[in-house]
């Protein structure tokens, strides 16, 4: 058969290419054949691939991103209106061609996106927002072209179409002007060979459909970007970022910062040659919140003076973001920044579901906070940020609960979205133990399927099950495939479920994974008894249900509710039973093929079986100690004990589980070593604290 391109655009090439792939691994023979379509029209036997022609004056039959396949006799025609939805329409073609599918006459595959963008949030380990061995350990990592290409290469397969680094200070790694030269540490040679770098990062990217934005918190500096401006290096002295004299509105030091002409000329200068230097990045974001000081206006000032203005000398014109981290929308933004960029030029990022994006699909904060109090939405652009910071270490992956979000985010004023971590990166996988049935360099192939959940439902929601399993096929074999997505979806209920009792906002506060928080360490029982459930989300506190049931009005008092904590402790153990059950099969079945992909996800099944259990029976006892707390009945304190040294067992066993294949380390917002044995001390204090209640 002939396969008939044009081989001069990139984008449509990558797609090509994984046809290619497909079609010798079927055992097909074909022939290429470069052609740029153009009124002579196509062959009419094969495979044609074409971006649609639109006659002068016609509106084009394809949106942004969609693709069409259809057969035509012999041929099968994938046509977009643009290179990036000719080159899904042949990744959806190559993936049918591995699955032996064909097309019948007359029948088409037509899709287009469900968001416009679709991004991963990757916080860069240079000056990042925190340090720990997330970052630390993947310095060089994150200077390795090979690594950018295979996941690049990753993302594009997946339906991404965004890329957005995050640093507190790039500046000095990717560019130089004569006018600081001072303020950056490295000689012309290691500039050099940065700026080779990054370019070649970010036309590697453009070749995947893939847009960069590189984002700030805006004006932190380095201690030798300080000292090169003739400053104290304090001022640009990262040190403890919750430090009371460094961080959040307030302080001197901001307040300094933010008045210095020199800093704020610094920063233009910084951010105008970026614009020079690297023409492929796509866009900027920054917020006028962490690291600032002053009203509102002096703030929003600022970023005008500053990135506005130097996009503006850059003559460039490209999308600005405008994050709204610690402040609402508000009428600042709207009159000072918003009106100096055309609408589709200007976007506001708000942080969907806070630092805990699994925990429930429909979060509720917009409406809570008031977030686009003064904006009119009609003309205003919206990005979420979705964080992943609950699940760093176990495979995750319900596709259902993805489904959910993603359809819960599809509003008229939302034009998509970047998921990712502040306090982690999935890079080199540091923390799997480098023998036995690792297989893999980078974290982002062991986490694989949560990656491909958020990028193609994100595309097509209605992406289903015959999709997610010939995707598992490929680490866990086709005969397996179809348990471990159920063990998946199953073990995966656990987190969100946890965060709904159990809520705190931010990452550094609560890691549900763990169990620990960078204020108070490990979370006990009393911190459980006092739980908040998720804002807006219909959770009913433990407290609440214990009050209520004591009264006699149970059914009453739970009646505005979605869920109650007895619902969440049903569920927690229920989804414990599923994993567990579907590991046990898995154990039995999998013979000679117990390695890889596929020994380690079982184990992580096993862990989830045992956090499960371990959660539920820490729910109970917190909801007995209330019921205590009412009726004084000591019966309750036992009861609470006896669950306590359930969930030690079940602890006990989550750390042999998550031992077996994986290494501590420090993490970056917690701040404390995650490993679960060497909190045994803790979970067992539990036990103490519970005898001991009042």
């Amino acid at each position: 058969m002939k396969l008939v391109y044009d081989h001069k655009d990139a984008v449509i090439r990558f797609g090509v290419e994984q046809i290619k792939k497909s079609l010798a691994l079927r055992g097909a023979f074909f022939v290429e054949q470069f052609a740029q379509f153009g009124s002579g029209g196509a062959p009419k036997a094969g495979i044609v691939v074409r971006k649609a022609q639109t006659p002068k004056g016609q509106r084009s039959r394809y949106g942004d991103q969609a693709f069409r396949i259809f057969r035509s006799g012999e041929c099968i025609h994938i046509e977009g209106g643009d290179s990036r939805g000719v080159m899904y329409g042949c990744l959806e073609w190559a993936e049918r061609v591995m699955r032996g599918e064909d097309l019948p006459e007359g029948s088409e595959i037509t899709r287009e996106p469900a968001l416009g963008i679709r991004g991963v949030k990757f916080n860069l380990p240079y000056a990042p927002f925190d340090s720990g061995d997330p970052f630390v350990l993947n310095e060089e990592t994150c200077l390795d072209i090979d690594f950018w290409k295979a996941y690049l290469d990753m993302l594009a397969q997946n339906r991404y179409n965004c890329l957005s680094l995050w640093s507190e200070h790039p500046f000095h790694l990717m560019v130089v002007s004569p006018k600081y030269r001072a303020a950056n540490p490295f000689s012309d040679v290691e500039m050099d060979r940065n700026i080779r770098f990054f370019r070649e990062l970010f036309r590697y990217a453009g070749s995947r459909g893939i847009d960069v934005y590189l984002f700030t918190w805006n004006i932190r500096l380095t201690p030798e970007a300080a000292r090169g401006l003739g400053l104290p290096e304090a001022v640009g002295d990262f040190g403890n970022m919750y430090d009371d004299l460094i961080h959040r509105v307030g302080i001197p030091l901001n307040r300094f910062r933010g008045q210095s002409a020199v800093i704020r000329d610094y920063i233009k200068e910084m951010v105008l040659q970026l614009l020079l230097t690297y023409p492929e990045l796509k866009g900027l974001g920054t917020s006028a919140s962490e690291w600032m000081d002053g009203s509102g206006y002096e703030r929003e000032r600022w970023i005008v003076d500053t990135y506005v203005q130097a996009i503006k000398e850059s003559g460039r014109d490209i999308p600005f973001i405008h994050r709204t981290n610690m402040q609402n929308a508000g009428k600042e933004i709207k009159e000072l920044v918003q009106g100096e960029f055309a609408a589709d030029r200007f976007y506001i990022s708000w942080k969907y579901s806070n630092a805990h994006c699994y925990s429930h699909p429909f979060p509720q904060f917009e409406k809570l906070w008031n977030a686009w109090e003064g904006i009119d939405l009609d003309s205003t652009q919206i990005l979420y940020t979705v964080r992943n910071d609950d699940v760093f270490t176990h495979r995750w992956g319900d596709p259902d609960y993805v489904r959910a979000y993603v359809n819960g985010m599809r509003k008229s004023y939302v034009k998509g979205f970047y998921w990712g971590a502040d306090g982690y990166l999935w890079g080199r996988d540091f923390q799997h133990v480098d023998y036995g049935h690792k297989t893999w360099t980078y974290d982002f192939e062991r986490h694989l399927f949560q990656f491909q959940l958020w990028g193609r439902l994100s595309y097509d929601p209605g992406t289903g099950d015959e999709t997610w399993i010939h995707l598992l096929a490929e680490q866990f074999g086709p005969a397996h495939a179809p348990l471990f997505l159920e063990g998946l979806r199953q073990a995966s209920k656990i987190i969100p479920a946890v965060n709904r009792l159990f809520w705190i906002d931010y990452d550094f506060q609560w890691h549900p994974e763990s169990c620990l928080s960078q204020v108070s360490g490990f979370k006990t029982i009393l911190d459980f008894v006092d739980a908040a459930p998720m804002p807006g989300a219909g959770v009913m506190s433990i407290a609440e249900y214990a009050k209520a049931e004591h009264d006699g009005m149970l059914a009453e008092a739970a009646a505005p509710y979605g869920e109650t904590p007895a619902d969440i402790i049903r569920s927690l153990r229920e989804a414990a039973v599923a994993a567990e059950k579907a590991s046990a099969r898995l154990e039995a079945d999998l013979g000679e093929l117990h390695g890889g992909h596929a020994a380690c996800a079982l184990l992580d099944l096993q862990a989830y079986a045992a956090m499960g259990r371990y959660y539920a029976c820490k729910f109970a006892a917190a909801l007995e100690l209330c019921r205590f707390r009412l009726s004084r009945n000591r019966e309750r304190i036992t009861q609470a004990v006896a669950q306590l040294e359930q969930a030690s067992r079940h602890w006990e066993r989550l750390g042999h589980c998550w031992c077996a294949h994986n290494k501590p380390y420090f993490m970056a917002r917690v701040k404390r070593t995650f490993g679960y044995t060497y909190y045994m001390d803790d979970v067992r204090c539990d036990i103490e604290l519970a005898r001991t209640f009042e």
